[in-house]
């Protein structure tokens, strides 16, 4: 017996001992009714009379009603004690106490009731057929997703078929009285496409030098006058680190108007027009020992798309392909990792065309987005290298001032000896607080940070 909103407990297997029922508990009953009970189920009391032993019965006394059909069952002193609910003690005691709730039943939480064996095992089917009607539909559902995979399939096939340079001239049937001569246009492959791809690296960066006659920094003001008075939209200015002005613009006629019109205004000061940064992608999966050129020519005859835009006309000023390394995978040393500079044209193209996968060998590699971020081995900083380091050394584990190679503690599990400068200089109290990891660390609030503002200049990333 149980009290429960949400169980229920059989006193009994449906065709054996007791009254062929089982006692739950419920705060809110079923209120249908089974019209139909088999008049000779065992101990069913019928015109007064158990149906098992024969004998008058006391409905009030010695009874218990079934709560979904209604019948009522012997339930104790029966000539068969296969069918009696329990012992008469415990019967008049407990058993009909929390069947009508009352004495010490009566403000218990929930509520029992008596449910006879022909209910139960009909209660039992009825949750198999809707288990059954659950499982049709889920393969319903499935059968309705394939048959959209194989449309969208279907269609993206089509697409690309559909994208390259195909004229096809159609013609009304002779004898129809007006004649019509259709022609195709030819359409273009949407990723060689020169005012598709302008669209990826619109933004260009251009940086006024120094005057070659004095080596001053340009005139803030004669700059700013250029570019009011030529209605030239810059996007932002900056300092670069031979305190030359750079300069953002968000075309490129702008640029080239401002190129113009400083050779007037600012004749000393050559302007220099910087490439925009291209994306660096990791393909995971390629095969090991295989050389950097031998699997450039794999990717370019199984993905023809990536050969072409690698040498389009349309994308000028920027790395196209070039494989920067080829690294064994950590938990895989079956199998590498090729780090490869591409153009925002092909991460493009590998993005919204290939679904960042490419063919190579007999199946396809996944390809993830990778953001190499330059940190100072000497001083710990980022934004250069150890060979343009003018700072102190630090160490990358515990911020000492030795070199990281001389490091007691840098080999330790325990990273509370460990301490990033970075973050421990930080004018941020959360980064200061959180300092203990190395420099190093690809955890490094800074180091996230400093990714994120890799992946912000590089115009395939601002297009997201």
């Amino acid at each position: 017996m149980t009290k429960n909103d949400k169980s229920r407990r059989m006193d009994s297997d449906p065709g054996e001992h007791n009254s062929g029922g089982s006692l739950s508990s419920s705060s809110s009953p079923s209120i249908d009714v089974i019209q139909d009970r088999d008049s000779s189920a065992p101990n069913i009391i019928i015109d007064g009379t158990c149906n098992a032993c024969q004998t008058e019965v006391d409905i009030l006394q010695y009874s218990v009603q079934c709560f979904k059909c209604e019948s009522y069952f012997h339930a104790v002193e029966c000539s068969d004690q296969t069918y009696c609910v329990s012992a008469k003690t415990s019967f008049t005691q407990h058993l009909r106490p929390a069947l009508e709730r009352t004495g010490s039943y009566e403000n218990r939480f929930g509520k029992f009731f008596f449910m006879c064996n022909s209910c139960c095992t009909e209660c039992e089917l009825k949750k198999v057929v809707t288990h059954d009607k659950r499982v049709e539909v889920i393969d319903k559902k499935l059968d309705n997703l394939r048959a959209e995979f194989r449309n969208e399939l279907s269609d993206l096939k089509k697409h690309l078929l559909d994208s390259t340079n195909v004229s096809t001239s159609l013609s009304m049937p002779a004898n129809s009285t007006n004649s019509v001569n259709l022609t195709h246009t030819p359409v273009e492959n949407v990723w060689d496409n020169s005012s598709r791809t302008k669209n990826l690296f619109a933004k260009k960066v251009l940086v006024v030098k120094k005057s070659e006659n004095s080596g001053e920094t340009i005139d803030s003001s004669v700059l700013r006058k250029t570019c009011v008075e030529n209605g030239i939209q810059v996007s932002k200015s900056f300092s670069t680190s031979k305190d030359e002005i750079g300069l953002v613009l968000n075309s490129d006629s702008a640029a080239k108007t401002l190129i113009d019109k400083l050779k007037v205004s600012a004749p000393h000061h050559k302007v220099q027009s910087l490439p925009p940064k291209t994306p660096t992608i990791n393909v995971v999966g390629v095969p090991n020992e295989i050389s950097k050129e031998d699997l450039k020519e794999e990717i370019f005859l199984q993905n023809p798309t990536i050969r072409e835009l690698s040498t389009s006309a349309a994308v000028q000023g920027e790395e196209k392909f070039t494989i920067l390394a080829i690294s064994e995978l950590k938990n895989n040393s079956d199998l590498s990792r090729a780090t490869i500079s591409v153009s925002n044209t092909i991460r493009n193209y590998i993005s919204n065309g290939c679904n960042d996968r490419i063919y190579l060998g007999n199946g396809t590699c996944k390809v993830y987005d990778a953001f190499h971020v330059k940190r100072c081995f000497k001083c710990q900083k980022f934004g250069h290298i150890s060979d343009k380091c003018d700072g102190s050394v630090c160490c990358g584990f515990c911020s000492g001032s030795h070199e990281t190679r001389n490091c007691s503690t840098k080999n330790s599990t325990d990273l509370s000896q460990s301490c990033c400068s970075n973050c421990k200089n930080s004018t941020n109290q959360d980064q200061v607080s959180n300092s203990k990891h190395p420099a190093y660390s690809i955890n490094c609030p800074i180091f996230k940070a400093e990714q994120e503002k890799l992946k912000r200049s590089i115009p395939f990333y601002q297009k997201k």
